[in-house]
C-alpha cells in the first residue's frame, strides 16, 4: 500500500535543520529521503560530517498535529528503554515553532517488501527479546494504546451490506469481548509491529523495532499476534496462502487471547476504515479497509478454533441461565 508521498528533508524550513544539525553536533553533509509510514512529515537519512549515519523524522503541527504529538511521545519513551532492547537510540529531540524533530541512531536493515520465513523469525526473535523485559513503570497499561477494538460490536450496531460481515461480526465481537482484562501486563509491548516498523539486516537474522511511540506494558504476547497479522496483511515473498500458513503457525505456539487479539485487530482496521476519514492522508483509510479483508481467511478459522476450545456450559449452568 502507497500512502500520499511524504515531504523532503530538503522542505523542512532551513531553520529547523540547522537545529538539528547543532543538536547532533555535527554538520549535515548530505541526505537520503525516505518513503513509507503514515506521517506526511520528512523521514531522512543523515550523514555527518563526523561520518555518523542518523535517522531523523520531522513534522509540524500545522500539518498533523497528531504525528507532532507521536514524535514526543516517541521521544519520552526511547529514553526509557534498556540498551538491551533491540530498538533505535534517540540522539536528538528539537522543537522549533510548529515543527518538531528527532534524531536516532541509524537501524540498517530493510523496512520494505513482503515477508521472508527468515525476516519472520528474525523479527519475532527481537519481539520475544523486547517483550522479556519488564515495561518501565512510566508506560501506562496496554489497553491505553489500543484503540477501537469494539469494532465488531461496532459494526453490528451501524450494520454492513457485506455477508461475510454480516455472518461473521457477531462469533468475532464475541471472541474480542473483556479485551481489556486479557491483554493486560508488565512486559514491554511494542504494540504497532508492521514491516514497515522493522528493519531486517542483510543476512535476515536479526531485526531493529522502530517507531515506539504506541510502547505499553501488557502481555509478552501481543506483538507476536500482531506479527502474526501483519504477515497476512502485507504478505509473503511465497504468496498468500504461505502468509496464512506462517501466521497461524506463529498463532499456535501462543496462548489463544494471541488469536482473540488478531480478531480483534481485524474489527479494528475495519471500523476505523468506515467511520474516521483521513483528510491530509486519505489512502490510510483504504489500507485499513485492505488489511481486514486480507485477514478474513484467517479471522475465520481462528474464531472456528477458539469456538471448538471453548469449555462446554454444564448442563446445570445451562438450566440456571435459562431460567
Amino acid at each position: 500500500m502507497t500512502f500520499t508521498p511524504r515531504a523532503a528533508w530538503a522542505d523542512t524550513p532551513v531553520s529547523v535543520r540547522t537545529a538539528v544539525a547543532g543538536a547532533l553536533g555535527a554538520a549535515i553533509v548530505d541526505h537520503t529521503d525516505l518513503h513509507g509510514g503514515m506521517s506526511p512529515g520528512p523521514a531522512a537519512g543523515l550523514r555527518l560530517t563526523d561520518g555518523r549515519q542518523v535517522f531523523v523524522k520531522a513534522v509540524s503541527a500545522e500539518v498533523r498535529a497528531h504525528n507532532h504529538a507521536m514524535i514526543l511521545q516517541e521521544s519520552a519513551i526511547l529514553d526509557l528503554l534498556p540498551a538491551s532492547v533491540p530498538a533505535p537510540r534517540r540522539l536528538a529531540t528539537v522543537e522549533h515553532g510548529p515543527w518538531i524533530a528527532m534524531a536516532t541512531t541509524w537501524a540498517a536493515g530493510a523496512t520494505a517488501g513482503p515477508w521472508t520465513d527468515a525476516s519472520i523469525e528474525a523479527v519475532a526473535k527481537a519481539c520475544r527479546t523486547a517483550s522479556g523485559h519488564r515495561a518501565p513503570g512510566t508506560l501506562p497499561p496496554v489497553a491505553k494504546r489500543i484503540f477501537d477494538f469494539d469494532g465488531w460490536t461496532r459494526l453490528i450496531e451501524i450494520g454492513s451490506g457485506e455477508d461475510w460481515e454480516a455472518t461473521h461480526a457477531g462469533p468475532a465481537a464475541d471472541v474480542v469481548a473483556g479485551w481489556e482484562r486479557w491483554t493486560a501486563g508488565g512486559a514491554l509491548v511494542h504494540r504497532d509491529i508492521r514491516r514497515d516498523n522493522t528493519a531486517v539486516d542483510a543476512n535476515d537474522r536479526s531485526a531493529v523495532l522502530l517507531d515506539w511511540a504506541y510502547a505499553a506494558a501488557g502481555a509478552p504476547w501481543i506483538d507476536l499476534a500482531q506479527l502474526a497479522a501483519d504477515v497476512v496483511a502485507t504478505g509473503h515473498a511465497l504468496g498468500q496462502q504461505v502468509a496464512m500458513d506462517r501466521a497461524y503457525r506463529l498463532l499456535q505456539t501462543l496462548p489463544p487471547e494471541a488469536s482473540r487479539f488478531v480478531v480483534g485487530l481485524a474489527g479494528m482496521w475495519c471500523i476505523r476504515a468506515a467511520t474516521i476519514p483521513d483528510t491530509i492522508m486519505p489512502s490510510i483509510s483504504t489500507w485499513r479497509r485492505a488489511r481486514s479483508v486480507a485477514l478474513r481467511p484467517l479471522v475465520t478459522r481462528l474464531i472456528a478454533d477458539l469456538r471448538s476450545s471453548a469449555p462446554a456450559v454444564p448442563q446445570q449452568d445451562q438450566l440456571l441461565s435459562d431460567g
